[in-house]
């Protein structure tokens, strides 16, 4: 097979010819990035025509001649509302208005109106135009969700919430994750998020993503699949977001909103599952949850309106969120009740978030616009004991008081401080260019209560302690922290050209993500003085040069102090870049053809600055095709095929590149401080030492990935149609077919290296051992390997069939059906439908068995970890019905409602290799074997069906014009499904106390209310 090599040049050679390109062939093409909109449509009699548009907000124009057949497309037109008139001889001759959405197109037709108006009819036709229910202008599969669809919704305020509305998407299997989705049988890191165009997905783990206030969200549209050439870096979905912009019209307004604790459903009890081996607990309560709640405040506030009319505007909006909580932490013992000096856990955050953006009109053809995001999450928490005895929590405030700031690389709430910039500039009725260039930044802090940075650990015992001193610990906290300096910083640049030729509307470009991160522990205090005593001072102790005997003060009764140094710190940067071409090739008046082609390129760097991970020239063809079938945009046939890449995220650089620190220096000692409990008058009878030579180094970066290591690529089909029965009624339906076809993962079995170093007469007797390197599962992968028999790193070539492990398998097979009631006659529904299937022995760079490392998975460590590993994978939900909708039950009132039923996962049981198979390093009870027989995966049954009814109803009294009031009520019947057990059956041998035990449940019932007003 001989690979495909696209370079650059080629590219920018290829959009040269395009553009010096000067005559079109007559036809009709279109094309619109998914970060902006299209307007498009015909006039009758073109000859003398002139179309404008012109954005009903802003009052900016934009005018297009039509070509020789009628036809005209504006490209990359911001979202938002038009007037779209035809202009012949400087009068109006007709005129409609228009709703361009994101990724969408907008079509206004003008017939024999514009014709009676060229021979001089002084008339002009208005029509207000709707939002046309079949978009035959792309080939996307994707839902689109407006500000005014969102606001009439009962959903939660995130863009999680918003996107589990979109069929095919599920919930993820893993808490650790947060709540981000899972998108057509994805894992939950393989979905790109964007606001205005920029990259907003978590910068470390590429788990989920960064917010802004909910009310700042013009459109959201939700790709699920079938996006052309110009995205990438996702294997799942791509979320879009454009925000809100200011127009010539002054708007202020605000809004409170409250979930009370008092109106929330009580959280069930946790217990201990019957599991007719653990008498002591089967049945018994574990944790006692019914006194668990919180109550939210919402306060927001925004401003639109132009700086300058007709050029400047802006628009701004703030949102606070305020969370007082409380919650047991701990679980009552086994055997008998006490009480818990950490037990109960009270905590309060705040939210703030912020949007604001700038739009400036140079000339109606050069548009700048600047957005600012700011988000981030403060969280303050205090623990208490809490007696399980009375089921009280009493005052004695525990150890655990302590402040988060978007802590912890944490997917629930990542954070981020944006500033994005972008140019877009229409050259002529043939060329626009867009040009966006932003960066990003998220801080990591988490700070207990009364720590001091500057006042290091101690520690001793009676043992340790020299009779008569005093040791003092005056430092409260103990262990590790998170890094002070721990943060993530993004920059990314992206330039775009779009040009018409004929029935071709090309578009190509560039776009560069510079990734930056520092993260990591350290010991609390910078380090910490272990006090300690030998036997025998006269020996040396391992690592010393001097005897404690030999030292001064209390050595020579074998007293001694180390200084410890432990701390894991990275600074791992990656290079994303692309390039991209697509042709819109407008192949008939009915039929449509996307054809792009995608070269993708990723990075990744050690903190030393070396590239352990370079994958380049990964080619993703993309081929797209709509069918009007009818002509009319009444019927739409569709589909696409193509291939999606992922890249490896920072996280895994700071676990397998990041230098590792942990060094012990040993001294004599004369006194103890009575105030920092340090020692005094040291003496070194040691230098720094390390049992592991573990001195702050980094691994050799040629060790850590296998030679020419292949990247995360899927393949992906899909084919439907959609239908308008009438302007009340759309129908549709579509299959979507995905397959895994290579995924990066670590492993740290020696045995295939051990056995290599055996055939070929290496020595190791000096190794210390495999540490862990990514490798393609299922594939040969040769490793760069240090021996320590002074030769260096050799190439130690290892079949596929040496390593087990077998190829990476997930396949997604899904049909989706849906029926919809644009919004006519006062109220909009739709009702959905996916029967789907997802199989495979992985779930992808992330799984909901291992601790939440992503890209290093727990499945491939070893090859027994994949024995019986194929099966139905917990992300499947063979049936999934999802209705929303809402009405204008009388002028002032509205009601919607929100409605899923979901079948549950499947369920596997974890136990213990069979003897025959068990070997020295296995990971005891992690395997897919209970009672030492073949479980194989998925096939314990299945969790149950999650059914979910959301309500609301809003008031807009017509007395007090600009008010609304409204109660959302989520989970109306307080239907707390079971969404998780615990699947590991065994305990070193026997039946788990713990095994089926509920892990999660849906989220008890909750009431929102809410006030705003609009001036």
């Amino acid at each position: 097979m001989h690979t495909t090599r696209l370079k650059l040049r080629d590219i920018s050679r290829a959009a040269a010819i395009v553009i010096a390109l000067a005559a079109g062939v007559p036809g009709q093409a279109w094309a619109q990035s998914n970060a902006t909109s299209t307007i498009f449509g015909e006039v009758s009699a073109p000859a003398g025509a002139t179309v404008v548009l012109e954005n009903l907000a802003t009052g900016v124009q934009r005018s297009l001649t039509p070509d020789t057949s009628g036809r005209y497309v504006a490209n990359s037109m911001p979202p938002g509302r038009y007037a779209v008139r035809v202009l012949r001889a400087g009068s109006v001759e007709a005129s409609q208005e228009v709703e361009a959405l994101i990724g969408a197109g907008a079509e206004a037709n003008f017939g024999p109106a514009s014709a009676a108006g060229a021979v001089g009819q002084a008339q002009t036709v208005v029509v207000k135009a709707s939002r046309n229910p079949i978009d035959v202008s792309n080939t996307n599969n994707g839902v689109i969700f407006t500000a005014k669809e969102l606001k009439a919704l009962p959903v939660g305020n995130d863009v999680a919430s918003i996107v589990q509305l979109t069929p095919g998407v599920a919930r993820g299997t893993n808490s650790v994750y947060g709540n981000a989705p899972s998108i057509g049988g994805s894992g939950q890191s393989e979905n790109a998020f964007y606001v205005n165009g920029f990259p907003i997905t978590n910068i470390l783990t590429q788990v989920g993503a960064s917010e802004l206030p909910f009310g700042a969200i013009s459109n959201l549209q939700v790709l699920s699949g079938g996006y052309g050439s110009e995205f990438g870096r996702s294997t799942g979905g791509v979320i879009n977001i454009t925000t809100k912009s200011g127009g010539n019209k002054v708007e202020f307004g605000g809004k409170v909103s409250i979930i009370p604790r008092s109106l929330k459903g009580t959280t069930e009890n946790r217990y201990y599952p019957n599991t007719g081996a653990n008498p002591g607990t089967d049945g018994t309560l574990k944790y006692w949850n019914r006194d668990n709640g919180s109550t939210s405040k919402v306060v927001g506030l925004y401003g639109s309106g132009p700086l300058i009319e007709n050029k400047l505007f802006a628009f701004v909006a703030l949102e606070q969120t305020r969370t007082d909580g409380g919650a047991v932490a701990g679980a009552r013992d086994d055997m008998v009740n006490k009480v818990l000096p950490n037990g109960w856990r009270e905590s309060k955050s705040k939210v703030d978030r912020m949007m604001a953006k700038l739009d400036y009109n140079l000339t109606d053809d050069h548009h700048f616009e600047y957005t600012k995001l700011y988000d981030r999450t403060t969280t303050d928490s205090q623990s208490y004991g809490f007696d399980y005895a009375t089921l009280k929590r009493n005052n004695v405030p525990g150890g655990g008081s302590e402040t988060t700031i978007n802590c912890c690389g944490s997917s629930a709430a990542p954070g981020a401080n944006v500033d994005i910039f972008k140019y877009t500039g229409y050259l002529t009725d043939k060329l626009t260019v867009t040009a966006m260039m932003g960066q990003s930044r998220t801080a990591h802090r988490r700070t207990p209560d009364g720590y001091n940075p500057l006042l290091a650990q101690t520690s001793s015992n009676a043992s340790t302690q020299v009779p008569g001193l005093t040791y003092t610990n005056p430092q409260t906290v103990t262990g590790t922290l998170v890094d002070p300096s721990s943060a993530d910083r993004q920059k990314a640049k992206r330039l775009d050209l779009e040009y018409k030729l004929g029935k071709h509307s090309l578009r190509g470009g560039i776009d560069r993500i510079d990734v930056e991160s520092q993260v990591g522990l350290s010991l609390a205090g910078g380090y910490r003085w272990r006090y300690e005593k030998v036997k025998d001072p006269t020996l040396l102790i391992n690592g010393a040069f001097e005897t404690p005997a030999q030292g001064n003060g209390y050595g020579k009764d074998g007293y001694y102090v180390s200084k410890e140094l432990n701390a894991n710190l990275a600074r791992p940067t990656s290079v994303q870049s692309a390039q991209y071409i697509q042709d819109h090739y407008q192949v008939t008046e009915r039929v449509l053809l996307d054809l792009g082609l995608r070269r993708e390129q990723f990075t990744n760097y050690s903190t030393d600055g070396v590239a352990f991970i370079s994958q380049r020239n990964m080619i993703a063809p993309r081929v797209g095709a709509t069918w009007d079938y009818l002509g009319d945009g009444s019927l739409k046939f569709f589909a696409n095929g193509g291939r999606y890449h992922l890249p490896v995220p920072s996280n895994l650089s700071s676990n397998m590149a990041s230098p590792f620190l942990a060094t012990s220096e040993m001294y004599t000692y004369t006194g103890v401080d009575p105030v920092t409990g340090a020692p005094t008058g040291l003496h070194a009878i040691s230098k720094p030492y390390s049992a592991n030579n573990a001195y702050g180094q980094s691994r050799d970066a040629r060790e850590v990935t296998a030679v020419g290591l292949k990247p995360l690529s899927q393949d992906e089909f899909s084919l439907g149609f959609e239908r308008a029965l009438s302007k009340k009624l759309v129908v549709g339906a579509s299959v979507l077919y995905r397959k895994l076809n290579d995924t990066n993962d670590d492993t740290c079995d020696a045995r295939p290296l051990q056995a290599w170093a055996t055939r070929n007469g290496v020595d190791t007797g000096n190794w210390s051992g495999f540490q862990c390197a990514i490798i393609n599962p299922g594939r040969d992968n040769s490793l760069m390997v240090d021996f320590d028999d002074g030769k260096g790193l050799r190439r130690v070539d290892i079949s596929a069939a040496e390593w087990g492990n077998p190829l990476p398998s997930r396949t997604y097979r899904a049909l989706n059906m849906f029926v919809e009631h644009p919004y006519t006659n006062g109220w909009y529904g739709k009702l959905t439908y996916t029967l789907s299937g997802l199989k495979g022995n992985m779930e992808g760079q992330t799984d909901s068995i291992g601790g939440g490392d992503v890209g290093l998975t727990v499945s491939d460590d070893h090859k027994e970890l994949m024995y019986n590993a194929y099966g139905y994978l917990p992300g499947d939900h063979r049936h999934a019905f999802k209705a929303y909708g809402f009405m204008q039950l009388i002028p002032d009132v509205m009601v919607g409602a929100n409605l899923s039923l979901i079948s549950g996962a499947p369920r596997n049981c974890i136990g213990a290799l069979p003897d025959n198979l068990k070997f020295e390093g296995n990971y005891g009870d992690s395997y897919f074997y209970c009672n030492g027989k073949p479980a194989p995966r998925g096939s314990q049954g299945r969790l149950p069906w999650q059914a979910q009814l959301d309500m609301n109803v809003a008031y807009t009294p017509r007395a007090v014009k600009g008010l609304s009031l409204k109660v959302d009520v989520f989970n109306v019947f307080n239907s707390q499904t079971v969404t998780r057990y615990t699947e590991t059956r065994e305990d070193h041998g026997a039946i788990s106390r713990n095994y089926l035990q509920v892990d999660g449940r849906t989220a008890p019932r909750s009431v929102r209310f809410t006030a705003e007003y609009t001036y």
